[in-house]
């Protein structure tokens, strides 16, 4: 299998800082696991990753480096502690804002030179690389505190009808996220 090694910092210089901000600290809280093991850098994510019929199955190695992340925002541990330990009004969301964290490292990772430009609230697909009207682009994020494999491809067959339906999306990849069975599935329902 395929390691693809991605130090988080470097997220800093492949996606606009607006969008990674509020993301990393979600990222560091919620991917380390609780038993020692697992709390052991890098952070190793399966992936199985699908795109015009071809399917590569291969591991995300995650690391970071706490003074290089501490360059770009002083305050990104405090904000990890915080959601780690629930003390912020938006810790219920932990999960949800990791998965937008780690869909940013895949595209940095396995989609070169794509930047995310947008974020579509409350419609899919959530990070957009082209906001042309009727010809959306981007990518469809989700993330389970459990489950693995099975729960993202079952969750991967609710979402794909909708988005393949969807005549505003031009191109849409699903990018789910499971913490406890890591696993990642990044597949591209529509091209």
């Amino acid at each position: 299998m395929t390691a693809t090694p991605y130090p988080l910092e470097r997220l800093y210089s492949d996606q606009d800082r607006d969008w990674v901000i509020d993301t990393i600290p979600a990222v560091v809280a919620w991917v380390p696991g609780t038993s020692k093991k697992l709390r052991n850098q890098p952070f190793r994510f399966p992936v199985v990753r699908s795109s015009g019929g071809e399917v590569h199955e291969g591991v995300l190695e995650l690391s970071w480096d706490e003074s290089a992340l501490l360059v770009h925002d002083s305050q990104v541990f405090e904000k990890a502690k915080r959601y780690a330990t629930r003390r912020t009004v938006v810790a219920e969301k932990l999960t949800e804002v990791a998965a937008v964290g780690l869909s940013l490292v895949a595209i940095s990772a396995w989609m070169p030179g794509r930047r995310v430009i947008s974020c579509n609230l409350f419609a899919a697909p959530d990070l957009l690389f082209d906001v042309t009207p009727n010809a959306l682009r981007g990518v469809e994020c989700a993330g389970r505190a459990a489950g693995g494999r099975r729960a993202l491809s079952q969750l991967a067959a609710e979402k794909r009808p909708t988005l393949v339906a969807n005549p505003n999306l031009a191109e849409v990849t699903l990018s789910l996220w499971s913490k406890s069975a890591r696993f990642t599935l990044l597949e591209q329902v529509k091209a």
